[in-house]
């Protein structure tokens, strides 16, 4: 974003120079033209000094606002990965009080072996608990001796249950007995590595039980592992050399890089300058975490260390490490290029004012002529108002989206076609010109509408849509009438938008900047029926316009027969951009005020047609993000329901529902499974699970042929299961099931989205 800004604001700024140079060259030519190179000259070195010190400016303000998004981006990640982390621990201490619990329970007929069972019961129930155990206090089961300490522990391929207390084992000197009933609460303990071998690293959790009368039984004890945190902290890093530690309060590592590929970086450092309580600290601007500058020497690159401990007990720190050259590198040699462009730029400028000064003159004496026709564009009026969108309509049932379309016909009617429409969270749209005036261009818009419409039906890629409507336009045109057309398929759920462009003009894209939108050169519609059109697909940003349009506009003449041109319409959308004000309504309303304004009384010489399409995708608040891993094979599908069926449960919904939702995974599932690979060859499917306030979302992804299930017919219902024919009744349930479901094709994967409204049932 920042270098598309400082691009498009070096142009401007350069645009400006130059129409002032101008001016000013011709001022001093009428006074004396002997020294018309000289004041150039000076026009130009002044203007050189002016331009640079701005380019200063605005990198030294854009480094500032990146170093603020580097804090924010930073304490995000800590506060994530102190959440995840949290709920680790918090289910362990869960486990611990649940035991307590049944504690109360005990009688003096209870037995040895239901306290081993109830052990058991702990560690199977919780994945992260590899053992646990339980000290009694001294002679509380005088049968097994003065010190008894059962201890349930997890190995590969059985459980063992041991008695750990003696006198060679005196737990209750240990500190995880003494703490534990020093803090009357729960305990964790420093991690350690643990004695079987795997130089594990494992943290135990413990906390004093009572029985039913209050009295201390003993000190409840869980070893829980901790190599998830490595996976948790060090996944899904925006900078790739960035890295995560974990640290106790003390300053011992729980948790650190350990890939070859973060040897080349110093963590060792890192850790010392952490427990160095001398190192220069400074908080960051929200108070939130300490911020510690760094030099790597290993990587010979400066680095900025963000510490935070966590909220409540353990106080753990956690830590995100960042380097200055994949935080800055692009707009430090940003700034290079542009420094080099602009002394290039210069060099060129007064060859580029004395052309201007000639072209100007050229632009002057030049003049267009547009034909008028007369009655017969009243006869299809009334046609092409039934075909297209109602004007002011915009699609008010949805949150995430705001179209508006207007057509303002040059006489009765117009050459011009827009049209839009939601199927299968993805909009489908276009705009387009037809060649010529009258009656025959609005019987060709019709035409084009009524394709448009048929080949979108059951086609998702615009470049195939395109190509369909372009072989049936070309049979039999022998008027040899073509149409421009622009067409675009917005996948809602991604914000993806896939286009194809028939030789029409470019959009405006309203996102991070203002800007024409890229489009490739294919040719219209109706010349070659056997064109290859081609696609393209770019990422609509969320709160982002898509402001599109038809010669008419730039093309409005005013009484001295001057266009109205791309660039006042550019400065119309710009102005409206800076302001933040590019919802349609306003962009057109300050549309057709700035052509009324240049047009003033001149009578309209073309069709003029705009089509804006605000994209508002709300922010995500993820309650819930899973992810779950299976093989192409039917066998897999017991693991998918526990899956669900735990997403479910996390978010407390009802059994119905529940079972409404696990039924249509396994159906869109089980489809990839039986079809999405040839037969014998092994593959896989992902299943992400997220979950907001209101929408529960399962992403099935595949990396099998291509296969859009939206696109088939659904099964015929009516039908007899004799007449019925194979196929199409797995999507119908999935249909019927879910709120939404949602295909897209991305990086040689299958991507299918399946949506329910949870939060109103």
């Amino acid at each position: 974003m920042f270098a598309v800004l400082l691009i498009f604001t070096n142009f401007a700024l350069t645009i400006l120079l130059i129409y002032i140079c101008n001016r000013v060259s011709v001022l001093v030519q009428n006074i004396r033209d002997r020294l018309r190179a000289n004041a150039n000259v000076v026009v130009i070195v002044t203007a050189a000094v002016i331009l640079l010190l701005m380019l200063t400016g605005l990198m030294l303000y854009l480094r500032s606002m990146m170093e603020d998004e580097l804090e924010r981006y930073a304490e995000r990640e800590l506060t994530m990965k102190a959440m995840v982390i949290h709920g680790v621990l918090n289910q362990t201490e869960q486990s611990l009080w649940d035991f307590e619990c049944r504690c109360r329970e005990f009688t003096e007929v209870t037995s040895e072996t239901t306290v081993y069972e109830m052990l058991q019961d702990m560690t199977d129930a919780n994945p992260h608990i590899i053992g646990c155990e339980i000290g009694f206090v001294p002679n509380y089961f005088p049968k097994q001796g003065s010190l008894f300490e059962p201890y349930v522990m997890e190995t590969e391929d059985s459980v063992a249950w041991l008695q750990v207390g003696g006198e060679e084992h005196d737990y209750t000197a240990m500190n995880f007995y003494k703490k534990a009933i020093e803090r009357d609460d729960i305990y964790w303990a420093d991690p350690y590595y643990g004695g079987d071998g795997t130089h594990r690293l494992i943290t135990t959790c413990s906390m004093p039980v009572h029985d039913r009368d209050g009295e201390l039984m003993g000190v409840l004890g869980a070893d829980v592992l901790l190599d998830w945190v490595s996976d948790t902290l060090n996944v899904h890093h925006s900078y790739p050399s960035s890295f995560n530690l974990l640290l106790t309060e003390e300053g011992q590592v729980i948790s650190q890089p350990v890939n070859d590929s973060d040897k080349k970086r110093d963590v060792a450092k890192v850790i010392a300058l952490l427990n160095d309580s001398t190192t220069l600290r400074r908080r960051s601007d929200s108070g939130r975490s300490d911020v510690i500058e760094f030099h790597d020497d290993r990587m010979g690159a400066d680095g900025t260390i963000f510490v935070s401990y966590m909220k409540g007990y353990p106080h753990w720190q956690i830590v995100v490490v960042c380097y200055d050259y994949e935080v800055y590198g692009q707009l430090d040699h940003l700034g290079m290029v542009m420094v080099f462009l602009l002394l290039l730029t210069f060099a060129f400028l007064l060859l580029m004012i004395n052309l201007v000064a000639r072209n100007e003159r050229r632009l002057q004496e030049a003049k267009t002529e547009q034909e008028r026709i007369g009655s017969e564009l009243r006869v299809a009026q009334n046609i092409q108002r039934e075909m297209l969108p109602k004007r002011h309509v915009t699609t008010r049932d949805r949150d995430d989206l705001s179209i508006l379309g207007l057509q303002v016909p040059a006489k009765e009617v117009g050459g011009d076609i827009y049209d839009y429409y939601v199927r299968d969270e993805k909009l489908f749209f276009c705009i387009g010109d037809v060649s010529g005036k009258g009656v025959p261009s609005a019987l060709v818009m019709a035409v084009i509408h009524a394709m448009f419409r048929m080949a979108s039906a059951h086609e998702t890629n615009p470049a195939r849509i395109m190509q369909t409507i372009n072989e049936i336009s070309a049979q039999g045109n022998e008027s040899c009438m073509f149409v421009t057309l622009f067409l675009g398929v917005l996948d809602l759920p991604t914000g993806r938008l896939h286009y194809c462009n028939a030789g029409h003009d470019c959009p405006v894209m309203m996102g991070r900047q203002c800007q024409m939108l890229p489009v490739k050169a294919n040719l219209p519609l109706g010349i070659v029926g056997d064109y290859a059109y081609q696609g393209q697909t770019i990422v609509m940003e969320p709160d982002s316009t898509l402001f599109l349009y038809t010669d008419g506009l730039t093309e409005a003449m005013n009484p001295q027969r001057e266009l109205f041109r791309v660039e006042r319409m550019m400065a119309v959308l710009d102005a409206a951009f800076q302001r933040g004000e590019t919802t349609p309504e306003v962009l057109f309303a300050k549309m057709q005020d700035a052509v009324h304004a240049f047009v003033q009384d001149a009578e309209q010489s073309d069709d003029l047609t705009m089509l804006a399409i605000h994209f508002t995708p709300r922010p995500e608040q993820n309650l819930l993000q899973e992810t779950l891993t299976l093989k192409n094979d039917v066998k897999e599908v017991r693991r998918l329901n526990d899956f669900v069926r735990s997403v479910t449960q996390r978010l407390q919904i009802d059994d119905s529902l529940s079972r409404n939702i696990k039924l249509a995974v396994e159906e869109a599932v089980v489809n990839v499974i039986d079809y999405a690979y040839p037969t014998d060859e092994e593959g896989e499917v992902s299943i992400k699970a997220e979950a907001d306030a209101e929408h529960l979302r399962f992403v099935i992804t595949d990396s099998g042929v291509a296969f859009d299930p939206t696109e088939n017919i659904t099964a015929d219902t009516s039908l007899s299961v004799e007449e019925r024919p194979i196929g199409g009744l797995g999507i119908l349930i999935v249909r019927q099931l879910m709120d939404s479901i949602n295909y897209e094709r991305i990086d040689g994967h299958n991507i299918l989205t399946l949506t329910k409204n949870y939060s109103i049932l």
